[in-house]
């Protein structure tokens, strides 16, 4: 499995913010279908990585995509505050201070596990449920680029 080094505000292995359409498309992360938007100039603003078997997206030691947000987010959070006045919180996290955004769909937590709504699925749905524990996204962006 590849590991992808994150640097908030900077980079997701070898795409860089700042680089050109044919730049990214040259890089070997590339071969991962990143989602890469461009500003006017044609300059990479922002880079997004979804959940892969392929690879893992990390920040030092974190596994951005395979840690549980229950643990991740109190540990990101002692590096750069979140937004905590997100509208979709529990879903994303935005770390504007270092450029980093993580999302999941559901906001799902071990509690929930053992809650009626929870058991009651068949055990197939639950599998597929847990999976929300973690983010399935996580990506970079320029300064501003949410303003």
């Amino acid at each position: 499995m590849k590991h992808l080094a994150v640097e908030p505000g900077q980079s997701i292995g070898d795409i860089r913010l700042g680089m050109t359409q044919k730049e990214v498309e040259q890089t070997e992360a590339f071969a991962f279908d990143p989602k890469v938007e461009f500003d006017a100039q044609g300059k990479a603003h922002f880079i997004e990585f979804y959940e892969s078997d392929e690879y893992k997206c990390v920040l030092g030691e974190l596994d951005l995509l395979g840690t549980e947000a229950d643990v991740l987010i109190p540990q990101l959070d002692a590096i750069a505050p979140y937004d905590r006045e997100d509208p979709e919180l529990g879903c994303s996290y935005q770390f504007d201070q270092i450029g980093l955004i993580l999302w999941r769909p559901v906001a799902m937590t071990r509690e929930d596990m053992n809650e009626s709504w929870f058991l009651e699925m068949p055990t197939e749905n639950q599998q597929d449920e847990t999976k929300h524990l973690c983010f399935s996204t996580v990506a970079i962006y320029t300064e501003g680029h949410y303003e």
